[in-house]
């Protein structure tokens, strides 16, 4: 996997000592991406209903999973500086400009600024910025809790979160350092439940996403950690709060999570092996979906077609034609940049 492109850093372990849980990981959590996408645009979305149950709970865990395993797998900071450009950098460069193009044809009009990541590609970028600096960030002593301190004021600071994915970038830094300092010993501590101790704690869990869809009149775009506290018109300690509550909230589904999942190869392996194409193609059916909804006669045949979509965009976008046509592209675009850089490398030695 090391010279496949994906939304996970290149993996660590070789054929023989690969642990499946990590890519088991990533497969569950990229199917959660489509369905929440498709449950918030698909037309019936209300925040008190299942659609608001299903939304919070993906969106409270899903991104915080990704983070935390991308810096499980940044250990080696010299490495992960070196492959920041090709896995995270020019997919970035790349989509920006594709999905432009793709809006301009759609809608008629769209605005090219690569400063400011275009909807879910706001991932790649923040991800870049974290491994391509960690090496110098990692000599901050205390630079986990100083980054919790400052994830939990982010939405109070005065700042145009869209800039740089500001807002996302610095509030999910916390995580991708909690998988960076979390070692084999500490994960396989966490690993300490009984199938049937997960139980209480799923409930639990499903049980506080209820109680924030149904009585905590929090505006959902704040589950995307995104934007100030202001621009979604709650109070500031409001958000001080909430933003405690999810860090808890990601971290206890995390660990229930690292007790579900099998450590065994099965169809969600293959699923976390091809994330990227999933990743990024599902986000031009959201824009059909998002103009066009679901049919809604009734709640069942509504989120049959919710869970049925998303379902569908996983199994086509990590197919082996699509996926692997997909790293090809990516291949010869990093190759183009390599040829590229080496001319400019010359010119300037000349």
């Amino acid at each position: 996997m090391e010279n496949k492109v994906s939304i996970e850093a290149p993996n660590l372990l070789t054929a023989k000592q690969r642990s499946f849980i990590f890519d088991n990981l990533r497969g569950l959590a990229i199917w959660c991406i489509p369905i929440s996408h498709f449950t918030r645009v698909g037309g019936e979305f209300l925040h008190d209903s299942l659609g608001g149950v299903v939304y919070i709970t993906i969106n409270v865990f899903v991104m915080q999973l990704f983070m935390f395993l991308s810096g499980y797998f940044s250990k080696k900071v010299d490495r992960a500086r070196e492959s920041a450009f090709k896995t995270f950098m020019l997919p970035y460069l790349t989509f920006t400009l594709i999905f432009y193009i793709f809006r301009y044809c759609y809608f008629g009009h769209a605005n090219l600024d690569f400063l400011k990541p275009p909807f879910a590609l706001w991932f790649l970028f923040a991800v870049f910025f974290y491994r391509y600096y960690l090496k110098d960030l990692v000599k901050i002593k205390h630079l986990l809790s100083i980054s919790i301190g400052i994830y939990l004021i982010t939405g109070l600071l005065p700042m145009d979160t869209d800039y740089l994915a500001l807002g996302r970038t610095v509030s999910y830094f916390p995580f991708f350092l909690m998988g960076y300092y979390c070692t084999s010993e500490k994960l396989k501590s966490l690993q300490c439940l009984k199938k049937w101790q997960c139980i209480p704690l799923l409930l639990l869990l499903i049980g506080v996403s209820y109680g924030l869809a149904y009585y905590v009149k929090v505006p959902v775009a704040f589950y995307l950690l995104k934007t100030t506290a202001a621009d979604i018109g709650i109070a500031w300690y409001t958000d001080i709060v909430m933003r405690a509550i999810v860090l808890i909230l990601a971290a206890a589904w995390t660990i229930l999570l690292l007790n579900l999942i099998p450590d065994k190869k099965n169809y969600l392996t293959y699923i976390g092996m091809n994330t990227m194409p999933i990743y990024i193609f599902h986000l031009f059916i959201r824009y059909i979906v998002k103009d066009y909804g679901f049919p809604s006669p009734n709640w069942t045949v509504y989120y049959l077609w919710v869970f049925g979509a998303a379902s569908l965009c996983v199994v086509i976008f990590s197919s082996p034609p699509i996926a692997k046509v997909y790293d090809k592209t990516l291949e010869k675009l990093y190759d183009g940049w390599l040829v590229l850089k080496k001319r400019m490398i010359d010119e300037q030695t000349k």
